[in-house]
C-alpha cells in the first residue's frame, strides 16, 4: 500500500480547503478529518456539550482548545489504528492545539492556502450546500444548472446559519489572530508549502504534486 503524507490544510475560512481535500479524497482514498463537520455532528446530538460548541459557531469564534482536542483525538486515533492516511481540515487552528497534536500523531505536510479576505468573504456568504450528496455550490463563481437545486442529485441546497457576512467577518479576523501563527510554527518545522487559493483547479494540482514528490 502506498504511504501518502498526512496533511493538515491550513487556511482562512473561504480559501477553499473543503473542496479541495474533498478532490484528493476521491483521488487518492484520504480520510477527511473536517474540524467543522466534526463540531456539525456534536451539535445533532442534543447534549450540553452541543449547546456550548453552537453558541461559538454562531458567533464566529473558536471553541475551547481543550474542547476541540478532545472531539479530534478520538478520530485521529482512529484513523491511525485504521493505517488510514488523513487530511485535518480546520484543525489545528491554534499553537496550543498544534501542540497537542504533536502528542498523538505526525504529520508530513502542510499546505497553507492563501487567500485575500474580499475572495474569502464571497466564497462564505454565496456558499450552498446539497445536503444530501453534499456537492458544494457558489452563487457568485459555481452557480447550479439551476436556481438552488444540485445538478447531481436535483435536491433543494441549503445553506449553513454562519455563511452571513457579519460571521464571515468574526471568522477571518478570528483566523488572522489566532490561527496565523501556525503559519511560522509549521514554517519553522520545514513542513510548509504556500499556495495562492485564487482557483481551486491550481491548488488541487499544486496540492497532487506536492503528494506524489
Amino acid at each position: 500500500m502506498i504511504r501518502y503524507p498526512n496533511i493538515i490544510f491550513l487556511g482562512a475560512p473561504g480559501s477553499g480547503k473543503g473542496t479541495v481535500a474533498k478532490q484528493l479524497v476521491d483521488k487518492y482514498g484520504y480520510l477527511h478529518l473536517s474540524a467543522g463537520d466534526i463540531f456539525r455532528q456534536t451539535l445533532n446530538q442534543n447534549t450540553p456539550l452541543a449547546e456550548e460548541v453552537n453558541e461559538y459557531i454562531k458567533q464566529g469564534k473558536l471553541v475551547p482548545d481543550n474542547v476541540t482536542n478532545n472531539m479530534m483525538k478520538q478520530y485521529i486515533i482512529s484513523a491511525i489504528n485504521n493505517n488510514e492516511h488523513f487530511i485535518l481540515d480546520g484543525y489545528p487552528r491554534t499553537i496550543d492545539q498544534a501542540e497537542f497534536l504533536k502528542t498523538i500523531c505526525d504529520i508530513d505536510l502542510v499546505v497553507y492556502l492563501d487567500i485575500s479576505e474580499d475572495l474569502a468573504t464571497k466564497r462564505i456568504i454565496g456558499r450552498r450546500n446539497c445536503p444530501k450528496c453534499g456537492e458544494i455550490y457558489n452563487i457568485y463563481f459555481k452557480k447550479p444548472i439551476k436556481d438552488n437545486i444540485c445538478d447531481k442529485c436535483n435536491t433543494v441546497l441549503s445553506q449553513r446559519k454562519d455563511d452571513n457576512q457579519i460571521v464571515a467577518k468574526t471568522r477571518f479576523q478570528t483566523y488572522q489572530s489566532a490561527t496565523s501563527p501556525l503559519i511560522n510554527y509549521y514554517q519553522q518545522q520545514n513542513k510548509l508549502a504556500s499556495i495562492k487559493a485564487n482557483n481551486d483547479t491550481n491548488v488541487f494540482a499544486k496540492t497532487c504534486s506536492l503528494i506524489e514528490k
